[in-house]
């Protein structure tokens, strides 16, 4: 559904990229990165607002040429900023969006509008933030397109409503027609949505792996030993006060065999959710620039 192929933007002092990725309909992929990680420029370069230095998008097959807007049809983005007319009503407002869009569903908008709990009889600048996030959602996927780029999506949306837009992103999903590449801090989202993790680290792609990889992998290993092991394989972090210690494996079988070679007793293998597991990467990711973790 989505092709790049090494694209870069170059800033002074700053470049993103080289990059290459690829992702596949009905497939959702988290783009993991700490601020300033190039992410929302990435976006940007995707949806024809910044044209890169060098490399090709193609979405659909088709590739994205800022200076022709139709392939634009069959994105649906939401960023950190909403253009929407303040004095028009929410409705006026999708309104003026929907020509732009053939395959736009006035129906639809309605529906996500009622699910989300948000009046389009008022006015956009009566809205709050988590409401003008609100609008910009349903302006983002009332034309069914075939690939999402959320950069944040979910910021200002209550609970509730958070977990609405997350049900709402599953049934866009179903279909096996849409891709999603989706930008968050919120890692508790990830759980249960995405199913590949991009980590994006100075302008880069750190890591790429599929999460249940990760979850099978990693392992909090507690054992009973004599001396300390932070010689293990596959090591991340080592709690010790011998004889007890707690070690953090990101390929705990490997790190298994280390240890029973070692003679420890005692062990104990504890799975980790996505936000223990991703934290420790983007810990690892800061180790390896020098930064204070």
């Amino acid at each position: 559904m989505l092709e790049i192929r090494q694209l870069e933007k170059h800033y002074k002092g700053f470049q993103v990229g080289p990059i290459d990725l690829c992702i596949e309909a009905g497939s959702a992929t988290a783009l993991i990165g700490a601020n300033g990680a190039g992410k929302t420029t990435l976006f940007r370069s995707l949806i024809g607002v910044v044209s890169p230095d060098r490399g090709t998008v193609t979405l659909a097959g088709q590739q994205c040429d800022p200076a022709q807007g139709l392939w634009r049809q069959q994105l649906g983005y939401l960023g950190d900023y909403q253009p929407f007319f303040d004095r028009w009503t929410g409705e006026r407002n999708l309104s003026a969006i929907a020509r732009f869009y053939p395959s736009w569903s006035h129906d639809y908008a309605l529906q996500l509008a009622s699910r989300l709990q948000l009046n389009l009889q008022q006015k956009a600048h009566t809205y709050s933030t988590g409401q003008r996030t609100k609008l910009a959602l349903i302006s983002a996927l009332a034309h069914k397109p075939k690939l999402l780029l959320l950069d944040e999506p979910a910021n200002g949306l209550d609970p509730v409503s958070r977990d609405e837009f997350l049900t709402v992103l599953f049934e866009h999903l179903e279909d096996g027609d849409t891709a999603l590449l989706y930008a968050t801090h919120h890692i508790s989202e990830l759980e249960g949505l995405a199913d590949r993790l991009v980590f994006f680290h100075e302008g880069r792609i750190y890591d790429d792996v599929i999460k249940e990889d990760l979850l099978e992998s990693w392992r909090l290993l507690t054992f009973t030993a004599e001396k300390e092991m932070g010689g293990a394989p596959h090591l991340q972090s080592l709690m010790s006060e011998l004889p007890g210690q707690k070690l953090l494996s990101s390929n705990y079988e490997a790190t298994l065999d280390y240890l029973r070679q070692q003679g420890v007793r005692d062990v104990e293998a504890t799975r980790l959710s996505t936000d223990q597991i991703v934290v420790q990467i983007l810990k690892a990711m800061l180790r390896e620039d020098g930064q204070h973790v």
